[in-house]
This record gives C-alpha cells, structure tokens and sequence, in this order.
C-alpha cells in the first residue's frame, strides 16, 4: 500500500490535512545555493529549524524562509506552491527541486493547468487564493493560514483538493508508479 498521509506518516496529521496547516514565514534566510547546493540534500538545516523555532513562537505549525533576495523559497522538508486566479506558482530559487513539487508539474500538465517556477514574494504568498506545500512523505498539504491571516477563505482550496486526490489516485497508476514486492 502507498504511503497516504491520510493513513498516517504524513508531515502532516489528519486534522491538520482536513483543516489546512498554520505556517509562519520567518526572517532566517535559506542557505544561498552558492554555499550548499540546495539540491543535495545534506544535514545542514540550521536555517530551516531555525525558522521553526520562529513559527512555533508564532503558534504556527511550520514554517517558510526567505531567499537571499527576500522572496520565499522553502520549508523544512517540503516546497511550497500558490495559487492565484487558477494559476500556480512556486518558487524557482535556493529550493531542493524536491520529486512531488516535479509531480505537480506533471499533473498540471496533464490537467491543462498553468504552473511556473519564479521568484515569490511574500506578498503574493499573502494574496494567493490557496497555498499547499509539497513533500514525498505527505504528497500535497493544503495551507490556510499564514503569519496568522486566512488564506482565501480560510478553507481548503478545490483546486488543491483536486491536486491532492489526483496526487493520491497516480500512486495505483502503473503509468506513474513502481510496484515494490518487498520479502
């Protein structure tokens, strides 16, 4: 059986996932891909869990850093992504290239959606219409609230509902998917 963050071992828990995280977007600036290449993942995370200390002083769940340009770029273990006007967007600087972020990318594709990897201001994280984040060990994880403001209307987006049972439904997919016999 896949690995569902409704059955467990998400990065989120199941309430979380029906009600939609709480993050903070902390000050501590992600290590400048010059300095560790974020796309090799490394024991160096002093920058993301210092921005959890950051968000859980803020009573949020987890947290997003800036980039060296003070645009958003990650969060501990997952990437982010809006969505404004049905448009989706995630960051493209300082940010591990992660495997579900691509498999967004796949499923906008193959849904007709628009997607771009481009600097994202903290604003328009602010302003989106939905926000989720992405990780192998949770999928897609909706986020409603950020540095204690609703996002849209506070409620898990459709858009990002339809994403997340896509995500779930591609894991029985042959076409998508390997299946393990394990001993």
């Amino acid at each position: 059986m896949p690995l569902n963050p409704r059955h467990g071992g998400s990065v989120a828990n199941k309430e979380q996932l029906e009600r939609g995280l709480r993050v903070a977007v902390s000050e501590t600036v992600r290590i400048p891909p010059k300095s560790v290449d974020p796309n090799i993942k490394n024991y160096h995370w002093l920058d993301l869990v210092k921005g959890l200390f950051d968000a859980y002083d803020s009573d949020a769940e987890t947290a997003l850093i800036m980039d060296i340009h003070g645009n958003i770029a990650e969060g501990p273990g997952f990437n982010v992504f809006t969505v404004k006007d049905g448009k989706l967007k995630t960051p493209a600087f300082g940010v591990l290239s992660g495997i579900t972020r691509q498999t967004v990318f796949d499923l906008c594709k193959e849904t007709g959606l628009s997607v771009s990897a481009a600097d994202l201001s903290r604003d328009e994280l602010m302003q989106a219409d939905e926000v989720f984040i992405t990780s192998t060990a949770g999928g897609i994880m909706p986020v409603t609230q950020v540095d204690g403001r609703n996002i849209g209307d506070g409620k898990v987006g459709s858009l990002t509902r339809r994403l997340t049972d896509l995500y779930w439904q591609k894991h029985t997919d042959p076409a998508w998917s390997t299946a393990i016999a394990y001993p």
